[in-house]
């Protein structure tokens, strides 16, 4: 038996028959506690041709996607988001084969990506992996999945022995478990989840017991954190949820249902559940969009900035959240020189289409709380004694934000020097001595050096030397110069005096005395 799904204008018939990921979601569920802007992405499904909107949040401040690069863009069906490159991904299911589309955000146009391997062939839904840099997709045409890399250099197809072919509308990823998800329709009038492993071992049919027996699943969206999958039910009108360990199914209590939901956002941060309304054929003026807590509540967004024909696949970029303070280093050779780490910030969750990972780092250091002009790399030298910080600002689409290091005291150059309580010598003598210099502070010296300074008792039997100088005595270095005393020849049996100190850089001088024999 065959089950025909009306699809917006034309009838579409189904066929029935990590340590890194785990350490990185466990920094997102701590990563979004502080307020962040949020920017929402949208795919016009209905307008003609087909269009990408965006808004703030609150529905203000869009507009339109710049498509220059690409013709007859006129079926999306998925989107997903690439941090590192700053492009939109869209599964676009018109003209032949269909393509995968690639926007940039920058607003510098769009283009076809392409990758060897990996076959175009009716592509729905689309899903991508930000840490091992691929993105997959379905082929409704010829019922596989495709992975690709996302610097284009290969692709293939995922192994799906254990799993039904697949003929879902939208598709999503389980950075931790390694797996992605989709929709099934059975010939029954019921709904399935189905799933395959990301590392090519199978896949299988997910245990959804406990929630109302789907009809049509039109969306799919996954809680990395939570460990949970949401769908969207085209027929019932509603949001419905799973284990993704299988059972604990359940209904999601929304105030709003959703119309029609085709694609599914989520944000394990806020709990938020949020979807596009969609209506074939209609460019509706209200509540084009709408979203459900899942601690309760919920309600629309009407979106006045920009075109909202037939809406679908809404994505989330939010503003960088910091989740650690950067730290300042110091160079184990230069105590002067600092290093400033970039701090930690929440990442993206790849399998609600919420993305949240910084593009780019500013530094500014300071010192004394006042910030210096020209230092604004990861790294600075100092040059004065003094309390310096950094900030780090992170960036991405949505916005900036900003995490200051505690300070780091730099000590300015402070020479202690020691050398043996006492020599002995007679006249006509010279009398070594070997002095110890340690800087004590983190500076280094410009042009310091020991000098003998003798009391004017001790004049008449000693003759000072030439001052030595100590070089790039580094902070907390330390280095031994010797010093020879001469004793006159004329000099008179006794003790004599004298003390050797630092000129150039502030110093603890060392004092001594020469037995005359």
């Amino acid at each position: 038996m065959l089950l025909v799904v009306e699809r917006r204008g034309h009838w579409r018939i189904a066929t029935v028959s990590a340590t890194i990921a785990l350490a990185l979601i466990a920094l997102l569920a701590f990563a979004h506690r502080a307020e962040a802007a949020e920017t929402v992405y949208w795919n016009n499904y209905s307008a003609t041709p087909s269009t990408l909107g965006f808004s703030d949040i609150s529905g203000s401040g869009g507009g339109t996607l710049n498509l220059a690069g690409i013709s007859e863009f006129e079926s999306p069906e998925g989107m997903a988001y690439d941090t590192v490159t700053n492009r939109l991904f869209v599964a676009d299911d018109s003209g032949g084969d269909g393509r995968i589309v690639a926007v940039n955000l920058d607003g510098s146009g769009a283009s076809v990506f392409t990758a060897p391997g990996a076959p175009v062939e009716g592509p729905e839904g689309i899903t991508l992996d930000p840490v091992g840099r691929l993105i997959y997709w379905i082929n409704t045409d010829a019922e596989t999945i495709s992975w690709a890399r996302l610097d284009g250099s290969a692709g293939g197809l995922l192994n799906l022995t254990g799993a039904p072919p697949p003929d879902g509308f939208r598709l999503a990823l389980d950075l931790v478990g390694g797996r992605v998800y989709w929709g099934e329709q059975l010939e029954t009038g019921e709904g399935r989840i189905a799933y395959v492993n990301t590392n090519n071992t199978g896949g299988g049919i997910l245990d959804i017991s406990g929630a109302t027996p789907p009809k049509f699943i039109s969306a799919v969206a996954v809680d990395e954190v939570g460990r949970r999958i949401y769908w969207a039910d085209g027929t019932l009108e509603r949001i419905q949820s799973a284990s993704l360990n299988g059972g604990g199914g359940t209904d999601v209590n929304v105030p709003n249902p959703p119309e029609s939901a085709y694609g599914l956002n989520f944000d394990p941060s806020l709990g938020r559940l949020l979807w596009g309304n969609y209506v074939s054929g209609e460019e509706i003026k209200a509540n084009q969009l709408g979203y459900g807590l899942l601690a309760g509540g919920g309600g629309a967004i009407t979106v006045t900035s920009a075109q909202t024909y037939g809406v679908q696949d809404p994505v989330v970029i939010k503003s960088p959240a910091g989740t650690g303070l950067p730290a300042v280093t110091r160079n184990a050779k230069n105590r002067s020189a600092l290093s400033c780490s970039q701090g930690t910030w929440g990442g993206d969750y790849p399998g609600g289409f919420t993305y949240q990972a910084p593009r780019t780092y500013a530094y500014q250091w300071t010192r004394n709380g006042t910030p210096l002009a020209g230092a604004t790399a990861a790294t600075f030298t100092a040059k004065s004694a003094g309390s310096y910080s950094c900030t780090v600002t992170a960036a991405n689409q949505a916005g900036s934000a900003v995490q200051t290091s505690a300070a780091t005291t730099v000590k300015a150059t402070k020479v202690k020097l020691t050398t043996k309580k006492k020599g002995k010598g007679e006249p006509g003598d010279q009398v070594t001595f070997k002095v110890k210099a340690v800087n004590q502070g983190d500076l280094k010296p410009k042009s310091a050096k020991v000098c003998v300074k003798l009391p004017k008792a001790s004049k008449a039997d000693l003759k000072a030397p030439k001052c030595k100088k100590l070089g790039q005595l580094k902070g907390r270095a330390k280095k031994t110069v010797t010093i020879k005393v001469k004793v006159k020849p004329g000099a008179d049996e006794g003790t004599d005096k004298l003390t050797f100190q630092v000129k150039g850089a502030a110093g603890k001088a060392a004092k001594s005395k020469i037995v005359v024999r």
